[in-house]
């Protein structure tokens, strides 16, 4: 289980970096799939200040679950 929450962690903040340093781009790299999903992709493409809002989201949920496998901040 701790691997699992590791993992999470990691893709949570991998993924919340890329979105905020490119929102656009990498939401257009998720467009794919049934065409309700595509145009929900597009949607979020079109707003690049949510994405980034999502992502900073993002970014500090896998933080905190990083944190919290280790006992909490570095030492």
């Amino acid at each position: 289980m701790r691997n699992l929450a590791e993992l999470v962690a990691l893709l949570g903040i991998g993924e919340g970096v890329v979105g905020l340093v490119a929102p656009r781009r990498h939401m257009l790299l998720w467009k794919f799939g049934p065409e309700g999903y595509r145009r929900m992709m597009e949607g979020f493409a079109e707003r690049p200040g949510l994405v980034r809002a999502l992502a900073a989201a993002e970014l500090g949920g896998g933080l905190w679950i990083a944190l919290r496998q280790y006992g909490g901040p570095a030492r």
